[in-house]
């Protein structure tokens, strides 16, 4: 039997039947259990090994769902979902149909706030804090917070009203010395956690052993003696116990656009002493760790701070910078005041790398690039654009850093691309990719431009594909759809920010008059799953398509 003491856990009322001496075995378990039924998926796996003993802690000691219990960033929360009523699910964890890789409401009352973006645990336990005193609730309140997710701006406004309001919870600060790039920022360089817990209204306490059950209780029982917020100050290890002999999901096959815009930033950098680039601790999904060790004033990692990078960036800008700002489609969002206020209302010519747009497969809903394109697209001052492979993602950086004006947002998904499809790149301007039967006409906007021309020349429709989609040049869409009879648009994009709006005014027009249809995603929140299963969900397919077509 090898889990014979996880296996009679299925609630922490479990946990909480067993003695203390037993809690370091029942680790052990947990720890390998965890990398088992991970085994063949990506993400996250470390965050979670270092907090094993953490999570047994905080259920054995607190009464949990009844107490209040926070995760941030979500992907800490492995352990805790297998403690808490998921064991026997946990293999089907980031597949479809099955649990999250986050913590999420609708799963167990054991979440109480979903997380999948970082720095919002703080002000989510405010919100139960404040509730549970209106109520008049007896109850305790528990954030955990880490993996950077302490250099967010959020975090910092809640911890600075949560001192104010000086009611008893406990914020536990998970230093594990890094996120899934190290830790920036000065609180982390100059260590002093002290003072700024205690300039805010917390009792600070400090635990070196973070990995040592008896420890962590003996913090607990300390912190329960103050009527006030108490700040814990934990060191752990992250990965702890990691097997390496475990093979593992990787990054998407070469070539993705992530090493097209990483073979691109180097050449780019040497040449251009006057280009900055900054990431909000995304370096190493951005493919930029290697750029910042050769040019590490020039490639910035700001910590999770969405919104201070783009204003950064502007500021940059307006003293004569070229800069490129990289975020994930999903984290532009926290930014958006930034960029209409900062950037496009002061038309300062900042260019953004939108990474992860579109559908992002086993992350799933809280991390789609899917909303991009929308919030931006009425935006004054701001081009919109996709490059469909690497070619175009060079020119089309080569241009964007070229402009004065405006800013350029290019967005791609976190996937590979056929190196083939460079050859039909003819500029921004819609372009034919492949000409076949002049009154069929299949539009492609994006990534999936190479699976469109693959259903266009075995069809034999003609193919479009549109680089920019804001500004829209509706005379040149005019021009190369006045003879088509039928019209087939393929876009990742939910139609409020997909190519279709564009169309659809051509035809309101009485310019056209084709027969039109248009694969668009829907307006909803995509459960996880892989990227190819949520594109064949929503039509994106080749199979599809082509049925479609000769249909």
């Amino acid at each position: 039997m090898r889990y014979p003491c996880l296996q009679e856990i299925n609630s922490p009322l479990d946990i909480r039947g067993l003695s203390a001496d037993v809690l370091p075995t029942l680790a052990a378990e947990l720890r390998d259990f965890i990398q088992t039924e991970t085994a063949t998926k990506a993400g996250h796996i470390r965050s979670s090994l270092g907090v094993v003993e953490l999570s047994i802690a905080l259920h054995y000691y607190f009464r949990t769902p009844e107490d209040i219990l926070i995760w941030d960033v979500g992907h800490q929360a492995y352990a805790h979902k297998v403690l808490c009523e998921r064991q026997k699910l946990f293999a089907s964890n980031r597949q479809k149909g099955g649990i999250s890789g986050f913590t999420k409401r609708q799963e167990s009352s054991y979440d109480p706030f979903g997380a999948g973006h970082s720095s919002t645990s703080i002000s989510a336990l405010a919100g139960f804090i404040k509730s549970a005193d209106l109520d008049k609730i007896k109850r305790r309140h528990i954030a955990v917070i880490g993996d950077g997710a302490l250099t967010g701006g959020q975090a910092f406004e809640a911890l600075n009203y949560l001192g104010d309001l000086a009611l008893p919870c406990l914020i536990i600060l998970n230093d594990n010395q890094g996120s899934i790039d190290p830790n920036v920022g000065g609180l982390q360089a100059n260590g002093r956690y002290r003072d700024f817990a205690e300039s805010l209204g917390f009792q600070y306490l400090e635990g070196q052993d973070g990995n040592d059950l008896n420890s962590i209780l003996e913090y607990f029982k300390e912190a329960d003696q103050y009527q006030s917020p108490v700040f814990l100050h934990l060191h752990t290890q992250k990965g702890l116990g990691y097997l390496d002999d475990i093979s593992r999901k990787g990054k998407p096959a070469a070539p993705s656009y992530q090493s097209a815009f990483e073979a691109y930033i180097l050449p780019k950098l040497e040449q251009d002493q006057n280009l900055v680039i900054l990431s909000p601790a995304m370096l190493a999904g951005a493919g930029l760790r290697t750029a910042q060790s050769r040019f590490p004033e020039r490639v910035i990692d700001v910590g999770i701070a969405e919104q201070h990078v783009v204003t950064m960036a502007a500021a940059l800008a307006a003293d004569g910078k070229r800069v490129i700002v990289h975020l994930y489609s999903t984290f532009a969002q926290r930014a958006y005041d930034q960029i209409v206020h900062d950037v496009a209302l002061q038309a300062l010519p900042v260019v953004f790398i939108l990474d992860r747009a579109g559908l992002v497969g086993e992350d799933g809903p809280t991390h789609h690039g899917v909303f991009d394109q929308s919030m931006l697209s009425d935006i004054p001052n701001l081009v919109l654009g996709a490059p469909a492979g690497a070619k175009a993602l060079g020119q089309m950086l080569d241009w964007a850093l070229e402009q004065e004006d405006k800013a350029v947002f290019l967005r791609y998904p976190k996937a590979s691309y056929d190196p083939q499809i460079d050859e039909y790149w003819q500029g921004l301007e819609p372009h034919l990719w492949y000409t076949g039967k002049s009154n069929k006409m299949l539009i492609s906007y994006g990534s999936l431009a190479g699976m469109v021309q693959s259903v266009a020349e075995e069809s034999a429709w003609s193919h479009l594909h549109i680089p920019l989609y804001r500004p829209l040049d509706l005379e040149a869409l005019r021009l190369a759809l006045a003879e088509a009879e039928k019209l087939i648009l393929v876009d990742e994009n939910p139609v409020g920010g997909s190519v279709h709006q564009g169309i659809r005014e051509l035809f309101s027009s009485g310019v056209l008059k084709a027969d039109y249809q248009h694969i668009l995603l829907p307006k909803e929140f995509v459960e996880h799953a892989s990227r190819k299963e949520q594109l064949s969900e929503f039509g994106f397919s080749r199979e599809q398509l082509l049925k479609l077509v000769l249909s």
